[in-house]
């Protein structure tokens, strides 16, 4: 875990993002490990209503920074592919500040 600490931090991400690359390593292959972190801090930013707009049903689709994407990408960089970012209306930008105000529970 020690590891994935570093990584943060060599980022300027926050800490508890590690605790979410712990997690995923257990998985097979890196593609499944990436979508599981993923999937995690999506879950994560909901439970914190990041974006989240007060009469909404729906749920947004997170663009997260470059700092993240990097980060994943060198934690578990077999086969990576690059796709871009959509940009529909339930688009929600997220930036490095965002993710040091989520609350760990």
């Amino acid at each position: 875990m020690d590891v994935f600490v570093d990584r943060c931090h060599s980022f300027g991400l926050p800490v508890w993002i590690a605790s979410l690359l712990h997690a995923a390593k257990r998985l097979k292959s890196d593609c499944a490990r990436r979508k599981k972190v993923y999937r995690l801090l999506q879950r994560k930013l909901l439970l914190n209503k990041v974006g989240v707009k007060e009469g909404n049903l729906h749920q947004p689709t997170y663009v997260y920074p470059e700092e993240v994407k990097m980060l994943i990408r060198s934690v578990f960089s077999h086969n990576i592919c690059d796709y871009p970012d959509p940009c529909h209306d339930q688009v929600v930008y997220i930036t490095v500040e965002d993710l040091q105000k989520v609350q760990i529970t």
